[in-house]
């Protein structure tokens, strides 16, 4: 009876840790590289902003539309004369005035001519719409290529800290044996220390990896905007489309100049300024305008003001041909003239500077690209050589054919050749997402 109990505990501790870890799973966050990069682009305050900014630059050209056409205005005015003026005539005490005057208008302004300012203002203020979307697009990009660096950091983390325990479980292992040995009189006790110092210092490795990991994922939380407690699990490996890279420097330098969010936006700053140039002398021309206006008031006293009807008002209407021509201002528009001119040339040096810029970028990438993939194609080919002489040497070891020292230096080698073929796969993937980025072409899944 007491032991069906004791059972029967077992069983409910076993389920209720069971539930525990489940619960645990249900909670990670698990990220493949499409989920995280959407949820860096929802979170992401830089981004945001530059997504505002677009908006306000279509509230810019609605305001820059406004200017040509006309306005209405609606104008009320009612006085009430609390004491007139008063006079003697004949032996007779007048009054001067009433007690209330009560004044309506419509005031109408069209601008007919304003010296080109008005266009060049639209054209300047769609030039901003069109200058905040490709500011946009590239801090997309931006934001795209930070999400993949650090989700491909948390990925070799990962990848190394299963590295360090491997060789550490090996190291482990091997001092079981070695002490099997020992007992068996077949191993020294010099082999016994040489297996326990190497156990030992297999665990470090181990400690600083699992480090890793917790400092590379914390960077990737901030970036996607989830809390640090909150934990996370990257699934999927160093997978990059490598079949969308141009095949040679001339045609992905090319491609950048082509694609390149920020040179668009060059571009734009270059015809905005020009066009300020436009709005600046449009300052010193004449302008155009026709205004009208109808009027109605009625004056009348305290005892008329309950039966006021439409004919008590006086009505009136006029136009007028406002016509202002500038003669001289100090010079004032010519000074903004050359100031604008002066930021037209800027604007101009600076697309120039950053198309070099570009394509130095490119250049840098495409070089590391090609680099990467030859030391990955080497890399992989050398673990399979050392993993196959680590298998020899640990059969030649417990046949006594070969010495420990042998067998150690062996793992060593495996461990070192697959942290490096690690490492050559996240560097390739790095430098393929940054050779995408240099030529504008990084984007997520079903997106442009």
């Amino acid at each position: 009876m007491k032991q069906g109990v004791l059972i029967g505990l077992a069983v409910i501790y076993m389920v209720s840790i069971t539930s525990q870890v489940s619960a645990q799973n249900s909670d990670t966050v698990q990220l493949t590289l499409e989920r995280t990069v959407r949820m860096a682009l929802e979170n992401n305050e830089t981004y945001l902003i530059a997504q505002l900014d677009t908006g306000k630059a279509k509230s810019q050209i609605k305001e820059a539309i406004s200017e040509a056409l006309p306005r209405l205005n609606l104008n009320t005015l009612v006085t009430r004369n609390w004491s007139l003026p008063e006079f003697n005539f004949g032996g007779q005490t007048f009054k001067a005035g009433t007690d209330n005057v009560l004044n309506f208008g419509l005031d109408f302004e069209q601008p007919i001519y304003s010296g080109g300012k008005l266009l060049a203002g639209l054209k300047a203020a769609r030039l901003v719409e069109d200058l905040s979307h490709a500011t946009s697009d590239r801090i997309r990009q931006n934001v795209i290529l930070n999400v993949h660096q650090a989700y491909y950091a948390v990925l070799l983390a990962d990848e190394l800290l299963g590295v360090s325990q491997a060789s550490h479980d090996r190291a482990v292992a091997q001092l079981v044996q070695v002490k099997k040995f020992h007992a068996a009189g077949t191993v020294s006790d010099y082999d016994v220390l040489r297996a326990r110092v190497e156990a030992a210092t297999a665990k470090p490795p181990v400690i600083q990896a699992r480090n890793q990991v917790i400092v590379t994922q914390a960077n990737l939380k901030s970036l996607i905007g989830i809390s640090q407690t909150t934990p996370v699990q990257v699934t999927g490996g160093f997978e990059v489309d490598a079949a969308a890279l141009t095949t040679n420097l001339p045609e992905a330098i090319q491609t950048a100049i082509t694609r390149r969010a920020d040179l668009r936006a060059a571009e734009y700053q270059i015809d905005f300024t020009d066009r300020i140039i436009s709005v600046t002398r449009s300052e010193g021309r004449p302008e155009v305008s026709l205004t009208a206006g109808y009027r109605m008031q009625a004056q009348l006293n305290d005892a008329k003001v309950s039966s006021l009807v439409f004919k008590d008002f006086v009505r009136s209407w006029d136009t007028s041909l406002n016509i202002k021509v500038p003669i001289f201002d100090g010079r004032q528009t010519s000074a903004r003239v050359g100031q604008a001119e002066a930021d037209y040339e800027l604007a101009v040096y600076s697309e120039r500077q950053l198309r070099k810029q570009v394509e130095v970028e490119v250049t840098q990438a495409y070089v590391n690209v090609q680099g990467a993939r030859e030391r990955m194609a080497a890399e992989a080919e050398t673990v399979e050589l050392a993993e196959r002489g680590l298998a020899i040497a640990q059969v030649q070891y417990e046949g006594g054919m070969t010495t420990q020292l042998e067998l150690i230096d062996a793992q060593l080698t495996v461990t070192q050749v697959q942290t490096n073929y690690v490492t050559a796969q996240h560097d390739y993937a790095v430098a393929v997402v940054t050779l995408q980025s240099a030529q504008g072409v990084l984007n997520i899944a079903g997106s442009e």
